[in-house]
């Protein structure tokens, strides 16, 4: 079975997809650097690399353009990938091992079972950017804290997180969460 957690997940981001209003493409997303189409194009081809590894195929060698990964549509992209992903995610796929970019050897199930870390951050990214706001549900944003306080020390010195910010006494899970990843919770 897929993780219900990854699957609500994916239902998050896919919403402020869906309500992202067509001239904010272009709007500056808190990812230094990056547009709200490149979030969309990321996290896109997230999904992409899941759809290969369940269907046990090599990965590139190199990231996509992640602005022709979000296409001309990126809902209508999203969303072909996600049915293509979601039907090479039966029970073998789920048990087959892949080794993560940090080195770490999981099973596709275990792996899903963390991702959610990585559509949270980006939903709000994306939302960030649209002019629109999120609040993850609660059972949500505990579970991805926990990987986030698990794997951001060795994602940061990778290089593929920014620095952690500080927050208030008091901040929810949902914040700290943001800021551990480099994102200012209040502010962008």
């Amino acid at each position: 079975m897929i993780p219900e957690r990854f699957v609500r997940a994916l239902d998050g981001f896919e919403a402020v997809l869906a309500a992202t209003p067509p001239d904010r493409w272009l709007s500056p997303s808190p990812c230094e650097g990056w547009c709200a189409v490149d979030v969309a194009g990321h996290v896109t081809a997230g999904l992409l690399v899941i759809e290969m590894r369940a269907a046990g195929r090599p990965l590139p060698q190199d990231d996509p353009d992640w602005r022709e990964v979000a296409g001309e549509d990126p809902l209508a992209s999203w969303r072909a990938v996600r049915a293509r992903m979601m039907a090479e995610l039966g029970p073998e796929a789920l048990a087959r091992r892949v080794r993560l970019a940090l080195g770490v050897e999981v099973t596709m199930r275990e792996w899903l079972e963390e991702y959610p870390l990585e559509l949270l951050v980006h939903t709000w990214d994306l939302a960030r950017a649209t002019g629109q706001s999120v609040v993850f549900d609660a059972d949500l944003v505990g579970p991805a804290l926990e990987t986030a306080r698990r794997m951001a020390p060795a994602g940061r010195g990778a290089g593929m997180l920014a620095p952690e910010r500080s927050v208030p006494e008091g901040a929810g899970d949902q914040a700290r969460l943001l800021a551990l990843f480099g994102r200012d919770p209040a502010g962008g």
